[in-house]
């Protein structure tokens, strides 16, 4: 779907020795400075002050707790991910460029559902991560102990993703540019079965001269809508959760304000805050 190359279209230039998938990740995927300044402006509005300790869950490399770190001389992050290989990628090429700072990060090879101390100001699970904690029951258990671990005015950061086209089998190509050139990002909806919500996800890429990585990424999940996890957020003990919905009308601009209601859509994504 929408992969036919015609004459005169943008080429994959990316040399094949960029080949690293976590790499291609961050390049395609993350937006860590614009998630570091949401969470700042988001906690400011909320307790009038700066939040100094963040705790990343599902944090794979760690490069939003790195950024975080880099933003300010005070700040500290915690990474917890199951993934050892993964988190040794993140110490090398997100944690150690940090230099000093690199001592103001701690990746815990830990599962998310784990109390941690000291309690965070912020705790985040970014990248539709805990769509991987399912039945409801599960997604619940892990968002108590997000409770427990953070402070009296903590705030809980998710992200979302919904409309019809998500229930939909699809291939989405899409041209992301670097400093060393261009590559295809391919995000792949499989299939989505309606009786339990599950979805089965892949993500591809191509560089130049063909070199492909199929399925670079795999994920099973469960499809939550925004009403779910608002409901499993209050039944887990959060005295409150807020939806951010993106009211910008332009596509190339993100802006989140509050929202309670929205326009049914073919796609959108949103951002979930949990009050403690």
């Amino acid at each position: 779907m929408g992969n036919t190359k015609r004459r005169g279209d943008p080429e994959n230039t990316l040399p094949a020795r960029y080949a690293d998938r976590h790499q291609l990740y961050q390049w395609s995927v993350q937006v860590p400075e614009f998630e570091v300044t949401f969470m700042d402006r988001v906690y400011r509005k909320h307790n009038g002050r700066r939040p100094l300790l963040l705790r990343e869950d599902f944090c794979g490399t760690g490069l939003l707790a790195s950024k975080w770190v880099d933003s300010h001389r005070k700040r500290r992050a915690i990474g917890l991910d199951l993934d050892t290989g993964t988190l040794a990628w993140g110490q090398e090429h997100c944690v150690a460029p940090l230099g000093e700072a690199a001592s103001r990060v701690e990746l815990r090879e830990a599962d998310v559902r784990t109390v941690t101390d000291p309690a965070a100001d912020v705790i985040c699970a970014y990248n539709f991560s805990w769509f991987l904690l399912y039945p409801q029951p599960s997604l619940v258990d892990y968002f108590r102990h997000v409770l427990a671990s953070l402070a009296p005015d903590g705030l809980f950061f998710l992200d979302c993703y919904g409309g019809w086209e998500a229930q939909q089998q699809v291939e989405e190509p899409r041209l992301v540019e670097t400093p060393h050139g261009m590559f295809t990002y391919t995000w792949d909806q499989a299939s989505y079965n309606p009786i339990d919500g599950t979805a089965e996800c892949f993500i591809h890429f191509e560089l130049k001269g063909g070199k492909r990585l199929r399925k670079a990424f795999s994920y099973h999940w469960r499809l939550y809508s925004l009403a779910e996890c608002r409901d499993a957020l209050l039944a887990a003990g959060f005295r409150d959760c807020v939806v951010y919905w993106d009211v910008s009308d332009d596509p190339e601009v993100d802006r989140y304000r509050p929202a309670t209601r929205a326009e049914s859509q073919p796609g959108w994504l949103a951002y979930i805050v949990g009050f403690a």
